[in-house]
């Protein structure tokens, strides 16, 4: 039997005796995993050695000289876009720490110091969740490779987006932001592009249906008869709060993109947020009408890349299948 092939970890932190301890660990995991880690005190050389090598998970500290680890890892995004993304940190503040999960979209925040145990489950769990993605992306490059003609990939081309806040008024506010085209979002767009060379998604009027619910409970219930592209809690609610909402939610719907808001959450709850409903963004409360759109824009594009992906790959699969029963 061959031996299984070692999952490739790259750690990039400024203090050698990091780099070391977390090789340490991961070499010595035990389990299905197996790990071949390479580490790096200079984010620069770690760049460079990801344009030669593929990596599964890549852990950056946050605080290293003459290129932070934000800065590093959107720099590695560019390279190797669907490597899973961690932070490992001692030293952070709350602006930060909202500015990596909204650019960067990191899978976990680990704090130093940190158990070895959350250490190995946590990249492990990072290389379970991205190994279905990347593999769903490989066999649906296959099919637009082969211009094989593609179906309609969206059900009537609508997002189901949900809402949950314990204030009425916040649910209608944002509601009529979501469902409204207004000439802010026109001069926005042109700005954008006019810095970025890129407008990059905007919310189509017309394409999104938004439910809203002050219960972060009955949000459950409905996740049992509708099936939703994106849904967007607060966080401080009666019943639970918003990162056990998406938590929950993420068990029923794994596919809906999950949003977290809050205007008094803290930065140990937030971290707590990304590590157990793996969220793909946070807006803080209040919000500018520009930023919740062009969240909710981003995440809508990517949940509907990774539909299509999905079920492009399975086409390869049933193709497969049907040729090897034939």
């Amino acid at each position: 039997m061959n031996a299984q092939v070692p999952h490739q970890v790259l750690i990039v932190d400024d203090e050698p005796n990091i780099v070391s301890s977390v090789r340490r660990e991961l070499m010595a995991a035990s389990g299905s995993h197996r790990y071949s880690v390479e580490g790096f005190t200079d984010p620069a050389q770690a760049l460079e050695r990801a344009r030669t090598q593929h990596f599964d998970v890549v852990i950056s500290d946050f605080r290293m000289p003459g290129m932070d680890g934000m800065a590093f890892l959107k720099a590695f995004a560019q390279i190797q876009p669907d490597c899973a993304r961690m932070v490992l940190s001692g030293q952070t503040d709350m602006a930060t720490l909202v500015k990596m999960v909204n650019e960067t979209h990191i899978y976990r925040f680990i704090p130093k110091p940190w158990h070895d145990y959350y250490l190995k489950g946590s990249v492990a769990q990072a290389i379970q969740f991205n190994s279905v993605l990347r593999e769903n992306k490989q066999l649906a490059q296959v099919v637009r490779d082969l211009n094989i003609p593609i179906p309609s990939l969206i059900d009537n081309n609508i997002d189901q987006v949900l809402l949950v806040d314990d204030d009425p008024n916040i649910l209608g506010s944002m509601s009529r932001i979501l469902t409204h085209h207004s000439r802010m979002d026109d001069l926005y767009s042109a700005i954008r592009a006019e810095v970025s060379s890129s407008s990059g998604p905007v919310l189509e009027e017309g394409k999104i249906s938004v439910q809203v619910t002050p219960s972060p409970l009955h949000a459950l219930k409905m996740a049992d008869a509708i099936s939703y592209s994106c849904i967007v809690a607060d966080f401080k609610m009666p019943e639970i709060n918003g990162a056990e909402l998406l938590q929950k939610f993420m068990d029923k719907q794994p596919d809906c993109i999950r949003i977290l808001i809050s205007g008094v959450i803290n930065q140990e709850e937030l971290v707590y947020a990304v590590d157990s409903a793996y969220i793909f963004g946070f807006i803080s409360k209040p919000w500018q009408d520009f930023e919740l759109k062009a969240m909710l824009a981003q995440a809508l594009a990517y949940r509907r890349m990774l539909a299509e992906n999905r079920r492009l790959a399975e086409m390869v699969r049933q193709a497969r299948r049907n040729a090897s029963e034939g």
